[in-house]
């Protein structure tokens, strides 16, 4: 028997802080089953079902009792607690990573990060990107950068409302600034042990401005944007994670853009990862034409997991 705090249940693995034992990861077909009152918690089954309040004991090994239903612990795909006050509940990832070229005296950083903070029905995801360059002349190159903020709301289990509030930049392609503002609807089509994706669309105003001064005015895009992540959580305990956005203008003159992240991740120790991530970024449009417009960037980084 151990005692402590349930945390959360993701893909398999039960969080549990022991009592003066720390964090634990455990692989949930060594647990019979569980009981915790002291929090209210959310649970999602994979075949869609969702349960809160408290967890109480079954007398089936493997089970446990929520809501007056029996509930197998293989069957469960996410739980989360629910302390008092949203950021209490913060959970994620942040990387960094610097690369130096001799040859030529110039320094990159890169950092990423991906935050999520859930409540009985809604969820909050901030996440964060950069790239930035240090020249042999003392001068810094913000070459790349994205800030996202999301707000979900389960109105289902597989379908959901979002509001997207998004800023960018992107020399390569000429683009000083990008703030986004969109709401739209989701759906979650792939719930397994081992991945999940999910696919949105919605309605988003884009205000530009280019690294030739000039800036587009609101320009209206309908997104359709893919989530897919792949979880292994046995030797060795990888972890792949994309997204894929795909833009088409409306009052662009059939302007259509793209932009991409994948994160391979490879945790070395517990709760320290090894990353590599590619950006990949396309306009048949851009506002600087001699640079092409296509961009594709490889960052390797240092992660910490929370």
């Amino acid at each position: 028997m151990v005692i402590g705090e349930l945390k959360s249940i993701q893909v398999g693995i039960i969080q549990f802080k022991a009592t003066n034992a720390g964090t634990l990861n455990i692989k949930r077909h060594n647990i019979r089953t569980m009981v915790a009152t002291y929090h209210d918690f959310k649970v999602e089954t994979l075949d869609g079902e969702m349960f809160y309040g408290n967890v109480f004991p079954s007398p089936v090994k493997g089970y446990i009792r929520m809501m007056g239903k029996e509930i197998k612990l293989s069957e469960i795909f996410t739980l989360f607690n629910f302390k008092e006050g949203l950021f209490r509940q913060v959970q994620g990832d942040v990387s960094a990573g610097y690369s130096f070229t001799r040859s030529s005296g110039t320094g990159r950083l890169n950092m990423d990060g991906n935050f999520t903070m859930q409540n009985r029905k809604y969820e909050v995801k901030p996440s964060f990107t950069s790239i930035t360059s240090f020249n042999p002349n003392d001068s810094v190159s913000r070459e790349r950068e994205n800030i996202t903020l999301q707000g979900i709301y389960d109105i289902t289990p597989f379908i959901f409302p979002i509001v997207i509030l998004t800023y960018d930049r992107n020399l390569q392609l000429g683009l000083n600034r990008r703030f986004s503002e969109g709401a739209g609807l989701g759906t979650k089509f792939l719930i397994s042990p081992s991945m999940q994706a999910r696919v949105i669309t919605a309605v988003v105003m884009n205000q530009e401005r280019y690294s030739d001064g000039t800036s587009s005015g609101n320009l209206v895009e309908i997104p359709v944007v893919l989530y897919y992540n792949f979880f292994r959580y046995t030797s060795p305990n990888i972890s792949l994670a994309t997204t894929q956005s795909v833009y088409f203008g409306i009052n662009q003159d059939g302007r259509i853009r793209e932009e991409g992240e994948t994160k391979l991740s490879w945790e070395i120790v517990s709760d320290f990862t090894l990353s590599l991530t590619f950006y990949n970024s396309y306009d048949s449009r851009p506002s600087v034409s001699d640079n092409g417009n296509f961009d594709l960037s490889t960052v390797i980084g240092v992660g910490y997991t929370f």
